[in-house]
Order: C-alpha cells, then structure tokens, then sequence
C-alpha cells in the first residue's frame, strides 16, 4: 500500500507499507528525495497542543539534541495519528529523520492539501 500526501507548498511525503514495515519518504517542490524515520499524519492543532504540553526546557533545544529526546517526543505525536477529513481539519506530517549514529531530527510539513491512495 501506498500513500502520497501532497502539501501546499509543493512538498510530497510518501507512505509505503510492505510486509507490516512502514517507510517514509520525503519528495522537495525541487524533486529532491530524502528517506526519512518515520513520519506521521497528525492534525496541526493537535501537535500545536503536544508541543505545548511538552516540557519547554527540551523543546527549547531541539536543534542541539543528544540523546533520544526528538525520537521520544515523535513516539508521543504517533499515538495522535490524524483519522478523519482533510477538507474538516488542516493536517501536517510530522516527521523524524536520522542526523547521526544516535541523533535525530524533527520536522513538519506545510499544509496536507490532497492525499492519493494506491495498493
């Protein structure tokens, strides 16, 4: 199975789920690709919420992370995966990429705008 979702500003990030194992890949408005962690469907309010109920000392590093600190914070946001109708509520992809043997990084999309679905 396969999932496109196409954002606003020309992004495209793909799901791919094969034999059980979901993969991620992030294509650029430019074409460039970039296999990623993990990534998650995830309203944008709902992540705005998590963001703030996470402890602000942390968040205020992210760039400079050490430890799992980005993976723990992404294994938080899975468990608020976005089920419903983007045309009801504006969505993102929330992502973890992988910087280093034991750091990562976090990021977001712009706006979901269409998602294709294929088997």
């Amino acid at each position: 199975m396969e999932k496109k979702y196409f954002t606003k500003k020309g992004g495209v990030y793909i799901q791919k789920t094969e034999r059980g194992k979901e993969f991620w890949i992030k294509q650029d408005a430019d074409g460039q690709i970039r296999q990623l962690t993990g990534g998650i469907h995830i309203s944008r309010q709902r992540l705005r919420e998590l963001i703030k109920e996470y402890p602000s000392s942390l968040l205020d590093k992210t760039y400079c992370f050490d430890g799992d600190v980005e993976r723990e914070f992404f294994e938080d946001a899975k468990r608020e995966r976005f089920i419903g109708n983007i045309e009801s509520e504006q969505t993102v992809i929330f992502f973890l990429v992988k910087r280093g043997p034991d750091k990562y990084g976090i990021g977001c999309s712009s706006l979901v705008e269409r998602i294709e679905e294929t088997d």
